[in-house]
């Protein structure tokens, strides 16, 4: 479980940096990222199809795991093969602007997920999702009348969300490091209460 854990946070890191490193690139060379990015996403999709479909041979675990691995490889394809349709800036903004909406909904759920256990700034994750929200629904509508602004806006919010993503991950990764030092403080104290009242019964 705590391997588990430690991949998934690396995965979301560097996945994150990524992100950043494409809002850069977006704001000075707009064609070439987005037509890079599109065409990164067609190939992932399809490389995930293939591992969803090994998964399925060895391990079984998951009953439509073919199927699914048989779509995403097929709409991985589509989608690199027509890179350079997607690139136009309605297409781009839409596509672009679901996934933020997408994204600020599941950031939502999960700051009230840490309300309802208790967690203290809860509320900090759901400032951030609205923000995203905010900045989904702008991308989707396009308001910008040159495409040059639109893809310095673009960049911005892709630069904005990568960082606020990985500054979430240091704060969650500090908490849990806290409580389980926390826990293991409490244990520690629980073992020496319990080994000296044995320890007294004995004398006794």
């Amino acid at each position: 479980m705590k391997k588990n854990f430690k991949n998934i946070k690396i995965t979301s890191l560097i996945f994150n940096i990524i992100c950043l490193i494409f809002g850069f690139c977006l704001i000075f060379f707009p064609e070439t990222t987005k037509f890079t990015i599109i065409l990164l996403f067609g190939l992932g999709l399809a490389v995930c199809g293939i591992v969803e479909i090994i998964n399925f041979f060895v391990y079984g675990y998951e009953s439509l795991g073919f199927w699914i691995g048989c779509i995403d490889i097929l709409f991985g394809l589509i989608v690199a093969m027509s890179a350079s349709i997607l690139t136009n800036v309605a297409v781009f903004a839409f596509v672009v602007g679901t996934l933020f909406v997408f994204a600020s909904l599941n950031k939502m759920q999960k700051s009230f997920n840490y309300r309802r256990f208790g967690a203290k700034n809860w509320w900090i994750d759901t400032i951030f999702a609205f923000i995203i929200l905010i900045l989904g629904i702008l991308t989707i509508a396009n308001p910008f009348e040159s495409e040059r602004v639109f893809n310095i806006f673009l960049g911005i919010a892709i630069i904005f969300n990568s960082l606020m993503e990985i500054a979430t991950s240091i704060i969650v990764t500090t908490r849990l490091k806290k409580v389980k030092h926390n826990l293991k403080d409490l244990v520690k104290k629980e073992t020496v209460i319990d080994l000296d009242e044995d320890d007294y019964t004995i004398e006794k």
